[in-house]
């Protein structure tokens, strides 16, 4: 028997501090809900990664391009509502990342509540619930917010970690590592960075480390067997060559190379992280981290801010990360908003509580806009795509392509080779293929494509386009081009 501190009875005050955290967490649950779960049934087909999703989830074997954690967590959530027909499937994919982003957001409450007052942490925690990045990914039956939710999960379990190294914790932290890797194999960087931090910070020996490893390594095993259990046709060497070609894709990438130096090392800083947040909310989070850091030397702050900066510097450097992909940039939200909560609480709420309640409220309130501005735009009735076709169907024009899925049937082209059979154009991937030709050391291709698209700037029908929009898929500025007098635009290397 270990005999400690004697315990002491909980007082008034602590009761009372206990129950407003409680309630803290509550109203966070809900207003992330109300975002994550509203125009939750927006159309199918317009985020184009969800139908293998779906396919996946009603049973067909796992390509293991990904790892397995959301299609399991789905396969449950579909048995658990009696799903079984596509649209049963879909839904409850998407419930599963909206559950995990409220999950998430709770989550990120507790881990700032270690370091930040109560006030501070819950208006950082709704900035967090409420950015674009959180809620729109919410949507998606994709795995990009149960990446969000273990990566909250591991910073959760390091800060409890680091207050006991039990054994329960010692197995928790060890399965918030398996976790990540589960979610997204790119989460295996996050969990070996925090294996190490956890080794040094919270002085781990042999035998603890040795139980973390354990821990992680029969989660993942866990959670991949549980996958190969639940569909037919598959073994390791499905996911040998799933894991495979997902490194080959890392290597290969897109079409369109984004090297450092052409935006200089600023491309996802300024066109991903700034509107995931908002330009306010990015503005008074790092002036606070800044701020922190300069005055105070707060080593929390540096922390995180640093845990965001490598992953922020990481995807710099990879040129495989294209333009316009938010999701990339998912995890640098969650270390740099936690370092901005430390900051307003620590540095500036130390010398003027005010002044941080102020700037929380304003991040809170400009991130919530933005958010329910985009979400709202999900919906079929104010969605650019549905706006394109509607043009086309009106005027009954027939002969027509897109260069990208529009969310219902249409005749599509993935290499521009069949325009000469087509009168009109509906090009949602215009942006990519001009940026492309301002871009050095592109494949041939792509400057023939930008030309074309330079070329057929005079030839522009309409636009639809939302102050809301071009963002993870929603509302993205969509043009239809008239063919018939610019056949002179269409470069004669790609037609067939």
């Amino acid at each position: 028997m270990t005999v400690g501190q004697p315990l002491m009875p909980a007082t008034a005050a602590d009761l009372t501090r206990s129950d407003s955290q409680a309630l803290a967490m509550l109203v966070l649950a809900a207003v992330s809900a109300s975002l994550a779960f509203y125009n939750l049934d927006f159309p199918f087909g317009i985020q184009p990664d969800e139908s293998i999703k779906v396919a996946f989830a009603a049973g067909q074997h796992h390509n293991y391009a990904h790892p397995p954690l959301l299609i399991v967590l789905a396969r449950f959530a579909g048995w658990l509502s009696g799903a079984s027909n596509e649209h049963d499937y879909l839904l409850a994919g998407r419930s599963v990342s909206a559950l995990a982003c409220v999950a998430a957001s709770i989550l990120f409450y507790i881990v700032l509540r270690r370091y930040a007052d109560d006030i501070n942490a819950f208006l950082w925690a709704c900035v967090f619930a409420v950015s674009p990045a959180i809620a729109v990914h919410a949507h998606y039956f994709k795995e990009d917010a149960v990446l969000v939710f273990a990566l909250c999960v591991g910073l959760h379990a390091l800060v409890r970690l680091r207050e006991q190294a039990n054994s329960v914790n010692l197995v928790y932290f060890g399965f918030a590592l398996g976790l990540a890797v589960s979610a997204k194999y790119v989460g295996a960087g996050n969990s070996l960075a925090l294996f190490i931090v956890a080794i040094f910070y919270c002085r781990l020996g042999l035998r603890q480390t040795a139980i973390i490893v354990a821990a992680d390594a029969l989660t993942i095993l866990a959670i991949f067997g549980a996958s190969l259990l639940t569909e037919a046709g598959s073994g390791l060497s499905t996911v040998i060559r799933g894991l495979g070609s997902e490194l080959m894709h890392a290597e290969t990438g897109h079409d369109l190379k984004e090297w450092f130096w052409e935006g200089y090392g600023l491309m996802h800083f300024r066109y991903h992280l700034i509107p995931s947040l908002t330009s306010p909310t990015a503005a008074i989070a790092l002036g606070a981290i800044a701020f922190a850091i300069i005055a105070d030397r707060n080593r929390y702050v540096v922390a995180y801010a640093g845990g965001a900066f490598i992953w922020l510097f990481l995807l710099e450097l990879s040129p495989l990360k294209l333009f316009g992909s938010m999701r990339y940039i998912l995890p640098v939200v969650v270390y740099l908003l936690l370092a901005a909560g430390i900051a307003c609480s620590r540095a500036i709420g130390l010398r003027s509580t005010p002044v941080a309640i102020g700037l929380g409220l304003v991040a809170m309130v400009a991130s919530a806009h933005a958010g329910m501005a985009y979400v709202a735009n999900l919906d079929r009735g104010t969605d650019t795509r549905f706006a394109a076709m509607r043009f086309l169907e009106e005027r009954e024009i027939r002969r027509f392509v897109v260069d990208y899925p529009m969310g219902e049937p249409a005749p599509e082209t993935r290499d521009y080779s069949n325009l000469s059979s087509a009168d009109y154009l509906v090009s949602l991937k215009f942006q990519r293929y001009l940026r492309g030709g301002g871009l050095r050391a592109q494949d041939p291709l792509i400057y023939e494509l930008a030309g074309m698209f330079q070329c057929l700037e005079g030839h522009v029908v309409v636009q639809f386009s939302k102050p809301y929009g071009n963002y993870g898929y929603v509302a993205p500025t969509v043009r239809i081009y008239d063919l018939r007098n610019a056949r002179s635009c269409i470069p004669a290397s790609i037609v067939r």
